[in-house]
């Protein structure tokens, strides 16, 4: 399982609003036509011990359609990579492949080292931020006067 989504339920019944956290989550019900709530589709927390905002999501319990259940999405949510196995062929398998995916992009984005773009005339360089002085020597070194 790749975590789990922070998610309250309005109430009880099936007709009642589901909320989250998990952005990633809520993705995956857009792209399968669960659409957030009009009155408030998303709220920003902020909280003074935090930098930056929480988001929180405010979902309707039906995709428009009427085919696909938020409660039953959350539930095959919570299973992960055991319900995409089972149920290869739905169309939130595929959404939630894409979140994974998308997901790992990221943390792979993440570890990498930024590249300096850096031009003298017409010479154009891109040298990694965390490179050694000698490879900073033998880039910069070709440069043009």
């Amino acid at each position: 399982m790749r975590g789990e989504p922070i998610v309250t339920i309005g109430g009880e019944k099936d007709e009642a609003n589901f909320d989250t956290r998990d952005s990633y989550f809520a993705a995956a019900l857009m792209a399968l036509g669960i659409e957030p709530v009009e009155a408030e589709p998303v709220r920003v927390i902020t909280r003074e011990h935090l930098s930056g905002g929480q988001f929180q999501f405010f979902f309707k319990a039906v995709s428009d359609c009427g085919r696909y259940r938020t409660r039953d999405m959350l539930q095959a949510w919570r299973e992960g990579e055991e319900w995409v196995a089972k149920n290869p062929d739905h169309p939130f398998a595929y959404a939630m492949a894409a979140t994974w995916n998308y997901r790992d992009l990221l943390k792979f984005i993440k570890g990498r080292a930024p590249y300096a773009w850096i031009a003298r005339g017409k010479s154009i360089a891109m040298l990694p931020l965390d490179a050694s002085a000698e490879l900073e020597e033998k880039i910069l070194g070709r440069f043009g006067g």
